[in-house]
């Protein structure tokens, strides 16, 4: 279905938000580990502390949404959160020390947290019916082109005027991105503005009318499938850690830095590609038989990354393991849909979000801390190689109990 007229404008809106919320706040800060490491003279595990932080502090602020956000909310929530996150992220130039960083990066990730994945996913519900999956993996790409344009642009302003002026950048960035959603979203329900959902007076066509209905009902929470996509948000997440690593990994396989740059660059337009392709590829073939084939390809990757050293097949392994932002992001959205219906969506996906969001930020850090303890990121690779055969073996156990539970 096409998008156009106020319904894309409000899709335009999402994409800066999750540009800016998500490709800023998390997509390039591997880019600074580095260089504060340097000049504080401390651990890289205590510098990517402050990315660990920053995604806690996210996932509690995406926890908050449902309480606070409504019509008479909306902007207001827009205006703080955004002056918040901009101010926030400007301010790390100014400190000398690591804990007035992660002091900021608790304001900055609760603002980013406000307005990003559960308020986002939260608006396209309501302003799209038809294309909602396209939709979704359209807003939610952007965070990877965010960091595919930022990274090296971020990275030249880092080698030339130091780390400290690439912060004021970002900032600035961070109002001029979510200026669209302050300025374009006209309310939280297309009705309060006289208008209706994409695709609301449509039939939905009979071969696909099956997947809407169970989509559109309430499906029984089942207590051991919504534990299981917990695990399933918890590992995909973790994996979404790793690429901000990609510098630090190409520095210890003394290649350089530009490499690691243009690994976290490529695996950032994987990151938007792959969103976009397993949204069209689940329309297809169904979610399972998808989300399988991404962990196939992330899995791929991450060996090639364990078991190369030229700049080429790091590069080449660097895109398949950006395909893991799908399955954290897309997947994690489509499987709840899936397993609780459209009814419990509300109920059941913010708690997915902030699992994934807290894995994400822990091995943030736990990366780190492996590379400070081990000297290499081997053990780091092994590890996450073992979580996608986890993600796989819970797509079994999810689909095989959620089918159970259809009502007859």
């Amino acid at each position: 279905m096409k998008i156009s007229g106020r319904h894309l404008l409000v899709l335009i809106a999402m994409c800066g938000l999750i540009a800016s919320g998500i490709g800023l706040v998390t997509n390039v800060s591997g880019l600074f580990f580095t260089p504060i490491c340097e000049e504080f003279g401390i651990l890289k595990g205590e510098v990517s502390l402050m990315l660990t932080i920053c995604n806690i502090a996210l996932a509690i602020g995406g926890l908050i949404v449902p309480r606070v956000l409504s019509e008479k909310t909306l902007r207001p929530l827009l205006i703080v959160a955004t002056v918040a996150l901009a101010t926030s992220t400007a301010a790390l130039a100014l400190c000398g020390s690591i804990m007035p960083m992660y002091a900021l990066c608790v304001i900055r990730g609760l603002s980013a947290g406000l307005v990003t994945f559960v308020f986002v996913t939260t608006v396209l519900n309501k302003w799209f019916v038809a294309g909602i999956g396209l939709a979704t993996s359209i807003a939610m790409g952007c965070s990877g082109i965010a960091g595919a344009v930022f990274s090296p642009v971020v990275n030249a302003l880092i080698g030339s005027v130091g780390w400290r002026m690439g912060f004021v950048v970002l900032g600035v960035l961070t109002v001029v991105l979510n200026l669209p959603a302050i300025l374009l979203l006209p309310s939280l329900e297309p009705e309060t503005s006289g208008l209706k959902a994409l695709g609301a007076d449509e039939q939905v066509a009979a071969q696909d009318a099956p997947a809407q209905e169970s989509r559109d009902q309430a499906i029984p929470i089942n207590p051991t499938v919504f534990v299981a996509i917990i695990g399933f948000a918890l590992y995909t997440s973790a994996i979404t850690a790793l690429p901000q690593h990609f510098p630090g990994l190409a520095e210890t396989y003394a290649l350089g830095a530009a490499v690691g740059a243009s690994m976290l660059s490529v695996c950032m337009v994987a990151n938007t590609v792959g969103k976009i392709g397993l949204g069209a590829l689940i329309d297809r073939v169904g979610t399972r038989i998808s989300v399988i084939l991404y962990a196939a390809l992330v899995a791929a990757g991450l060996v090639v990354l364990l078991v190369t050293r030229t700049s080429t097949a790091l590069i080449v392994g660097a895109v398949l393991v950006g395909l893991s932002y799908a399955l954290a992001t897309v997947g994690i959205s489509m499987i709840t849909r899936d397993a609780f219906g459209l009814a419990n969506y509300g109920k059941t996906y913010p708690t997915m979000s902030l699992s994934g969001n807290i894995a994400n930020a822990v091995f943030s850090s736990v990366v780190g801390f492996m590379y400070d303890f081990t000297g290499g990121y081997t053990l780091t690779l092994v590890v996450f190689i073992a979580l996608v055969v986890c993600v796989c073996a819970i797509v079994f156990y999810v689909y095989a109990h959620r089918d159970e539970a259809q009502p007859a």
